[in-house]
């Protein structure tokens, strides 16, 4: 039992030794709870692997922000793509009315304006019961505005009794209270070139011989 301890110690002994010589090599010198080093160096040390540490780390958010800074500017693409869209009207015309207001949401088949077709204008007539029943579809008429400029030739396109006429026209002609009689006139030659696209307009129109003036 003694020689094994003795033996134990030795093996010891000779471990701590190989420290030594290690740390020899490597410049340092150790002792029992002790080494030759200045406390100052080993700070030192101590401070320049933080600083090593601290490097890696600046590096590793330096990386996640530009990894970030991408997806934004990659997010923010894909916002307005889907946040505006190009909408290309059917006919060559001017925006009659806004329904919707900017930063609405909007859904699929939601009417957004009403688009004035100034491509297709027409007269409306009011006109009385005995002229309404003498005048037929297709039957030539003119339009004499009420600012002295020329007539214009046009046809009877619509004959609308007191039932109602269709309402997809700039100016409803309900909002015509004369009579209840009223006739669409399609006036091919009217201008509209201009920006009003000439709505609004006053004037009568003339039909047939046998028809009086409206």
């Amino acid at each position: 039992a003694i020689s094994q301890q003795t033996e134990i110690g030795a093996r010891r002994r000779l471990d701590a030794a190989k420290v030594e010589l290690t740390a020899a090599r490597n410049g340092t010198y150790l002792g029992d709870s002790y080494n030759d080093r200045p406390s100052s160096v080993q700070r030192e040390e101590e401070m320049r692997q933080r600083v090593s540490d601290l490097r890696a780390d600046l590096a590793h958010a330096d990386a996640e922000i530009d990894w970030l800074t991408h997806e934004i500017a990659a997010e923010q693409l894909h916002y307005v793509n889907r946040a505006e869209a190009d909408i290309k009207a059917p006919v060559a015309g001017r925006i009659w009315e806004m329904m919707t207001s900017p930063g609405e949401d909007v859904r699929a088949g939601q009417p957004l304006l009403k688009l004035l077709d100034c491509s297709g204008a027409v007269v409306t007539a009011n006109v009385t019961e005995s002229v309404y029943n003498g005048l037929k579809l297709g039957e030539q008429a003119s339009f004499e505005p009420n600012d002295g400029s020329a007539a214009l030739q046009g046809e009877i396109v619509n004959l609308t009794g007191a039932s109602g006429a269709p309402a997809n026209l700039a100016i409803n002609p309900d909002a015509l209270n004369k009579e209840p009689y009223r006739v669409t006139v399609s006036m091919p030659a009217l201008d509209t070139t201009g920006k009003d696209c000439a709505v609004g307009r006053t004037g009568r129109v003339v039909f047939n011989a046998d028809a009086a003036k409206s």
